[in-house]
Parts: C-alpha cells; structure tokens; sequence
C-alpha cells in the first residue's frame, strides 16, 4: 500500500527572532525574544513603557545588533550583516519613527521624495509619480507644497506613513502611529494602517499604548514584560485573557489601592 502524502510544509515565518538578548550598559532590556512574524499580517506590540518594543522594532531593521540570538529576515540572516549589506534589506521595511521625523527643511513633497532620492533613483517623472502615490493615498495630496511647521500633529504623521510606503516596503514597523493625537484622528491613522494592509498586502508591525487601537487594527497581539513575550495570541484572547496583568493593563488600572 502507498504511503499517504505528506502534508505540505508550513510557510516560513517573514521575519524570525529567536533568544533575542539586548543590554545598554547594565539594563537587561530584551532577555530572551522568540517570535515568527508572518507575511501579510498586522502585528500589534504592547505592553508597558520601557520594555523593549522600540528596540525591538530597531532590530528588525537593522539599526541596533543582538548581545546574543538571531533575527532572519525573509530566510536572511540580520546578524553579522555590513551597512551596505543591510541596504537593500532595508529598501523592504518602511519605517514610522514616534515623532515622524520630517526634515523641518524640506517640503512635504521632498520629505517624502527622500527615501527614493537614498535609493538611488533618478528619474524625476517616476520619483513625482511615487511621491503624489503615497500622498494620496494619506489624502495630503493638496499639502505637498507646504513646510512641515505648517502641519497639524496628525498630518505630520500622515507625510510620515506616506514617506514609509513610497518605496514600496514589503513590511512597515510604526513606532506610536498615534502618540499624542485626539481620537478623530487616531482613528484616521487606524483606518490608514488597514487600508494600506489591504491596498498593498503588506506586513505590520505596529507599536502603540492605545488599546482602542490594538482591537482595531491587530490580526494578532504580542505583550512584552520584563523582557520576554509575555502574551502572544488573537484580540480576543487577549480581551478575554484571565490573567490579572494583562486585564489591568486593558483597563489602564496600575493595582495600586489608595
């Protein structure tokens, strides 16, 4: 009799981070990380303030290096990896920094122009062409002349999401996408991170501390603490979760009594 087929191998994680240790000095931030982020989805990161998700997000790109563990990008291996040898890795991951970090100088149009100016591309017909893409597509087509001290916090960070995806990422981390917005426009920025999902079918990795937000917008939450995952499941487990933690953090109690 012939053997049954055997079943079809499951999908390699997009990004893998396994062991992931990382200390500044004598803090331990991140001791142990394991985590498989897969394409397509939206990954919410939360947990309290100083646990390591913004060095998190900074690994995957690059900008910071493991005290020890590994992180494969795409089946690449970040570790060990020259500037110039994590250039066009990087071309891959848009990158939202918390305050936008728009060039004061610069247009909005040239502030989101820059990355493909970095990316050596040339042509002034494809660069204007990128540039009004991604403008309209955060609805700041009509802004593009105007210097970023003429914005509001919510469209700076607009000009922000659109120079993230003007070169086409495959994956987008948002540090704080909605730090210090009201909630109309936290709920712009929410609908954004969704419809680019759907428009480009790209990965996110999203770091935020409003948890309106994570029910949003998550396909799936991870909660660091003390420098590990402490949580990793759907919106619903987390909202049903019987850990005390975890539902204090949801409600915003601190577990203080007065």
């Amino acid at each position: 009799m012939p053997a049954p087929p055997s079943a079809e191998p499951a999908a390699s994680p997009f990004i893998q981070i396994r062991g992931l240790h990382k200390s500044f000095d004598s803090q331990k931030v991140l001791q142990g990380i394991d985590l498989d982020i897969s394409r397509g989805e939206t990954l919410v990161l939360v947990g309290p303030s100083g646990e390591g998700k913004s060095v998190l997000l900074k690994h995957i790109i690059g900008l910071l290096h493991p005290d020890a563990g590994s992180i494969q990008f795409d089946g690449t291996s970040l570790c060990g990896l020259s500037e110039r040898q994590l250039a066009p890795l990087r071309r891959r991951i848009g990158y939202l920094f918390q305050n936008a970090a728009l060039f004061d100088s610069l247009t909005v149009a040239q502030n989101v122009a820059f990355p493909l100016i970095e990316a050596g591309i040339k042509n002034p017909a494809e660069i204007k062409s990128r540039v009004q893409e991604a403008l309209e597509v955060v609805e700041l087509d009509a802004h593009k002349e105007k210097m970023p001290i003429n914005l509001s916090g919510g469209m700076r960070k607009r000009v922000g999401i659109a120079r993230a995806i003007v070169g086409r990422p495959e994956i987008i981390l948002y540090d704080e996408p909605t730090a210090g917005l009201d909630p109309i426009v936290t709920d712009v920025i929410d609908h954004l991170i969704k419809r680019l999902q759907k428009r480009y079918h790209v990965t996110s990795v999203v770091i935020t501390h409003d948890i309106a937000s994570v029910f949003k917008i998550a396909d799936r939450i991870v909660m660091l603490k003390n420098g590990i995952v402490y949580f990793n499941g759907s919106p619903d487990q987390l909202r049903h979760s019987p850990d005390t933690f975890i539902q204090d953090f949801i409600a915003g109690r601190s577990g203080m009594t007065s």
